[in-house]
C-alpha cells in the first residue's frame, strides 16, 4: 500500500516538474520574442534616424549649392555693371575740362550779337569760324554721351542745378529758374556739372 502511494506520488511530481519546465519554457519563449522585437524596433529607429540625418544633410548640401550659385550670378552682374560704368564714365574728368571750352565758345558767339558783320568781313569770317568749332564740338560731346541741358523757366532741383543769385520776382514762385548763367552738362545719366542759375525770389506774403 505504502509502496502505491509513493509511485502516486513520484507521478504526480514529475507531471508537476514536466508543466512547470513547459511553462518556464514558453515565458523564456515569449520574453526572447519580447528582446528580439525591441531590437527590431531599436533598428528600424536607428535606420529612420540615419535616413532623416542624410537627409538634412543632402537638404543643407543644396542649400549651400543655391546660395554659392546666387552669389556667383550676383557677382557677375555687379563686375559687368562695374565693367560698363568704368568704360561709360572713363573719360568724365576730360569731359569736364572740355566743356569749359564749350562755355568759351559760346560767350565768345555771345559778344559778337551786336557786330556790324555786314561792315566788316574779317569779324564775320571770325564768327563763321567759331560757328563751325562750336558745331564740331557739340557732336564730339553727342557722341561721348554728353548731353548739354538749359533749366530756364524749371523748377529749382538741387541735384541739377546750382544757384548762383535771387531775383525778386512778383510774378513766379519761389524757386523757379528766371536767368541761365552756364548750361549744365550731364554724361549718360550722371550730372557731369550742375547748371549754374539764377532763381526767383516772390515778393507777396501768404495770407495766414
Amino acid at each position: 500500500m505504502s509502496s502505491n502511494q509513493d509511485k502516486k506520488i513520484n507521478q504526480e511530481t514529475k507531471k508537476h516538474s514536466k508543466e512547470s519546465s513547459i511553462e518556464k519554457d514558453e515565458k523564456s519563449s515569449i520574453e526572447d520574442n519580447e528582446d528580439e522585437s525591441a531590437i527590431n524596433l531599436d533598428k528600424n529607429d536607428e535606420g529612420h534616424t540615419v535616413e532623416i540625418s542624410l537627409q538634412e544633410q543632402l537638404d543643407e548640401a543644396n542649400d549651400r549649392v543655391l546660395r554659392m550659385a546666387a552669389e556667383m550670378e550676383n557677382l557677375r552682374k555687379r563686375s559687368f555693371r562695374e565693367k560698363e560704368d568704368a568704360i561709360k564714365y572713363s573719360t568724365t574728368k576730360f569731359s569736364r575740362d572740355i566743356i569749359t571750352v564749350a562755355d568759351d565758345l559760346e560767350r565768345a558767339l555771345e559778344s559778337t550779337k551786336d557786330a556790324d558783320l555786314q561792315q566788316d568781313q574779317n569779324t564775320k569770317n571770325l564768327i563763321e569760324g567759331i560757328e563751325i568749332t562750336m558745331k564740331s564740338l557739340k557732336q564730339i560731346l553727342n557722341r561721348n554721351g554728353i548731353e548739354r541741358f538749359d533749366p530756364l523757366g524749371e523748377k529749382f532741383d538741387p541735384t541739377q542745378h546750382e544757384a548762383m543769385f535771387e531775383i525778386p520776382d512778383k510774378e513766379k514762385e519761389n524757386g523757379i529758374i528766371v536767368h541761365l548763367v552756364e548750361p549744365g552738362y550731364r554724361i549718360s545719366d550722371r550730372i557731369l556739372r550742375p547748371a549754374r542759375v539764377g532763381v526767383s525770389k516772390s515778393n507777396t506774403q501768404k495770407n495766414s
